[in-house]
């Protein structure tokens, strides 16, 4: 049996319209460091994420923490 329904548009998280204002490649100062965005995500709980990279480390960062800490 084959359903034919149309499927459900899920609406952008407002923390990943947040982040859209950030490009990739773009570089940005993070609690006083210089990061190059390496890229948007999700975390496993669904909340919206950010890749940063400097010489010396990477990680990954919720949009929350990011957007609380950044200087564009």
């Amino acid at each position: 049996m084959v359903l034919n329904q149309a499927m459900e548009k899920i609406d952008p998280q407002s923390d990943h319209e947040k982040l859209s204002q950030f490009a990739l490649g773009q570089r940005v100062m993070f609690k006083g460091k210089p990061y190059k965005l390496q890229r948007r995500t999700t975390l496993a709980s669904g909340e919206a994420a950010v890749v940063l990279q400097n010489e010396k480390e990477q990680f990954v960062i919720g949009a929350n923490q990011f957007l609380a800490g950044v200087q564009a």
